[in-house]
Order: C-alpha cells, then sequence, then structure tokens
C-alpha cells in the first residue's frame, strides 16, 4: 500500500517531536534574480516577455499532463492543453518543461562534488540541470538511475538525458539519494544559472514516483525541522529561500494563511485582484503575472489613468507613470498593495506598462501570479499543514 505524501509527511513530523533537540535549526538561501523583461532604458522587451509567456503556457500544459499521468484524471483547473507534440514512447521517458531564458530567483546548490546555483520554481516539482555542469562520474555518491527524461523547445528541437541520484547539499542541509536531471543540451540561457528545482507537490512531477521532490526529499529523510519553506523577494538585494521553518523577521505582523489542496500539484489558493475573485497559482517561476484574458480585461478597464493595448499577443495596461494606479492582491483577507515599482514592470512609448497581463487560451483557467506580487509580500509554503501563509515583507 502506497502512502500519500501528506501522510509520509505527518509520520516523520511526529516522529520527530520525539528528537526535536536533535534536528538542525532552519537554513537560508540567499537568492539572486535572473534577467529581467526590459532593456537597459527600462523599455519593456516585449519579445522577451511573449517568450516567456510562450514558455510558461508550455511549461503549464506539460505539468497538466503530468497531472493526467499521475493521477488519471483531468486537473480541476485545466482549461485546454496546447496542440504539443507528446514524446513520451519509451518506458521510462519522461517528459520536462521548455524553460527557455532564466526568469527566475537563482541559490546556490551542490549535487555530489558538482556546485551550481539552480533556479527556485514553486510551479514545477522536477530538478532538472544544462549539461556539463553535473559530473556523476565525479561523485561516488551518484547513481544512474537508467529513467530518462525528454524535453520538447518551442523552435521544435528536443533535448534528452539520464536521471541520477545523488546526494544533496543545500542551505547547510544535505540529503540523499535525491533525483537530478541531467540534459544532453542547454535548456536555460543564462551563464549564471544552469538549472531548475521544483518546489510544487509530486502531483505534478514528470520524473517516476519513487523519485520525490528535493523538498520533499528532505523532509522524508527528518533532514529539516519542519517541512516549511518560505520566500521572501525583493527588488534590490535581500531575496532570500528559508529552509524548514518561518523567519519572522523578514514579514511584518502576522501571517494569514490560506488552505491548499495537494492533490492538485500546485500551490494554488483563492485570491482578488482589485477586488476581483480568482483562482492563484503563487508561481516563483513566473517573472510576470498572468491571468485569462477576459478577467484580465475586466481589472484593467476599471482601473483609473489605465488605458489597455495589445502587444504580442497579449492585453497590456498603459498609464502616467507619474500616477501609478491602485492594484492590490487579497489573500486570506490581508491586502497586498503593489507599490510603484512592482505595478509596472518597465516602460513603452514614454508610459509605464502594468504588472499584469491577459492571455487567450491558457491551459489553465488561473492566473499564475509570480515577481511582482511576490515583492511586496512574504510567503510560507507548509507542505505539513498544507496552507500557505502571506504577509508583507518586511523593509
Amino acid at each position: 500500500m502506497q502512502l500519500s505524501i501528506q501522510a509520509i509527511i505527518g509520520f516523520v513530523v511526529a516522529a520527530g517531536l520525539a528528537v526535536a533537540s536533535e534536528l538542525p535549526s532552519p537554513m537560508t538561501v540567499n537568492l539572486e534574480r535572473r534577467k529581467m523583461l526590459v532593456t537597459k532604458n527600462d523599455t519593456v522587451d516585449f519579445k522577451a516577455v511573449r517568450k516567456q509567456a510562450n514558455a510558461l503556457n508550455y511549461k503549464y500544459d506539460k505539468l497538466l499532463r503530468n497531472f493526467r499521468k499521475n493521477t488519471g484524471r483531468d486537473h480541476p483547473l485545466l482549461h485546454l492543453l496546447l496542440d504539443l507534440i507528446d514524446k513520451r514512447d519509451g518506458k521510462g521517458d519522461v517528459d520536462l518543461d521548455d524553460i527557455g531564458e532564466g526568469q527566475l530567483w537563482a541559490g546556490d546548490v551542490q549535487f555530489g562534488q558538482s556546485k551550481f546555483k539552480i533556479d527556485f520554481d514553486t510551479g514545477s516539482a522536477d530538478t532538472l540541470v544544462n549539461p556539463f555542469v553535473y559530473f556523476p562520474h565525479r561523485s561516488k555518491s551518484s547513481r544512474k538511475t537508467h529513467h530518462t527524461f525528454s524535453t520538447a523547445y518551442g523552435d521544435g528541437t528536443t533535448a534528452s538525458g539520464f536521471i541520477y541520484t545523488d546526494d544533496l547539499k543545500i542551505g547547510g542541509y544535505k540529503a540523499k539519494d535525491v533525483a537530478i536531471g541531467l540534459s544532453v543540451t542547454k535548456f536555460i540561457n543564462d551563464e549564471d544559472n544552469q538549472g531548475i528545482a521544483g518546489m510544487s507537490f509530486p502531483a505534478v512531477q514528470s520524473f517516476p514516483k519513487k523519485f520525490d521532490p528535493f523538498f520533499v526529499a528532505l523532509v522524508k529523510q527528518k533532514v529539516v525541522p519542519e517541512p516549511v519553506f518560505q520566500f521572501t523577494l525583493k527588488r534590490g538585494s535581500g531575496s532570500t529561500l528559508h529552509l524548514g521553518g518561518i523567519d519572522n523577521s523578514r514579514f511584518q505582523g502576522e501571517l494569514s494563511y490560506v488552505d491548499v489542496n495537494p492533490e492538485d500539484g500546485f500551490w494554488i489558493s483563492e485570491g482578488k485582484v482589485n477586488g476581483k475573485k480568482i483562482d492563484a497559482c503563487i508561481d516563483t517561476g513566473s517573472s510576470i503575472i498572468f491571468g485569462p484574458i477576459d478577467e484580465v480585461r475586466e481589472v484593467i478597464t476599471k482601473m483609473d489613468g489605465v488605458t489597455p493595448f495589445t502587444a504580442g499577443g497579449a492585453l497590456h495596461g498603459a498609464f502616467d507613470c507619474s500616477k501609478p494606479p491602485k492594484l492590490d492582491f487579497e489573500f486570506a483577507g490581508q491586502k497586498f498593495n503593489l507599490g510603484e515599482n512592482q505595478v509596472s514592470f518597465g516602460k513603452y512609448q514614454g508610459q509605464c506598462v502594468l504588472s499584469i497581463m491577459g492571455q487567450k487560451n491558457l491551459p489553465m483557467n488561473a492566473w499564475v501570479v509570480g515577481d511582482s506580487f511576490l515583492q511586496t509580500a512574504s510567503v510560507v509554503f507548509d507542505m505539513g499543514k498544507n496552507r500557505m501563509g502571506f504577509a508583507p515583507s518586511s523593509n
């Protein structure tokens, strides 16, 4: 009989109470933002925006396919699947996401003897790296699993590689036999960042079920004191991923919690944008906030001083930079107002471009909530109690 991840986590937490004094303290990983969606003069690079939006659409399409494969049913928020070729034709093959240009938050990790920066993504569940980054032959603890992965890129090319397991070191923690996918083709075009580490639930993972997402592995091996991690992202320096507990110094006031359903795979919550109810997927792997085009249009048209326009097939809003509009998100009854630096992500023809955008035919009937919101809040992801906590980030 297979136990659910929640049952395993509950058992681990209960068992851990007896040896709490032996557990390590929570650890912090410092993060750096990789890439931007604007040029040097702060002008929005709509080509880069479109490229990332397409990559995110592809990512969620594949995750929804993974969900169907792993659970035998369609995701409750499924809208439509894109017209993509499914590459899974061989035993043990798994499909992964087209990451493209790295637009995420990167920190240091070590697999075996290989050290590198990797992006931490709450919108996916697998760990994979570019070629010539992880060197399994240099590690005595490395094991080749003989399971392969494959990924299709937007330009029609493909990449493939093997899944290995090895010792993972991150933020002072160490776990054994953690899965890592080594690609033979470069999939992140950023010399300073060489991979992605998914932190969502196993229901959307591409790897076979026996290969846990890295944070789940930390929890199962009782490496972390609590099955909790916390993102605090800032526009400048000071962004962190806190593992194994809550750092109260990273936020103001009290955390407000919302329940999440781990069986859905994503960190999804009901919320509001300027009072409009939405379903929101909190995704540290997205530099943008986007939602179904009709919902975004409804929000934009009610904002004073904002003019809708279309660029790259997406709906945007423009406004006078000296008169930023009111844009707030609400979770668990707590409002988060996007400040002057968050309400816009760049300029276009002398005006500021609103940090939310709308798209047609999204794979999922939900908003993907990324950077602009996350720079206003400290967010706690609690796998033990299946919830997310939100509070305004400290100055």
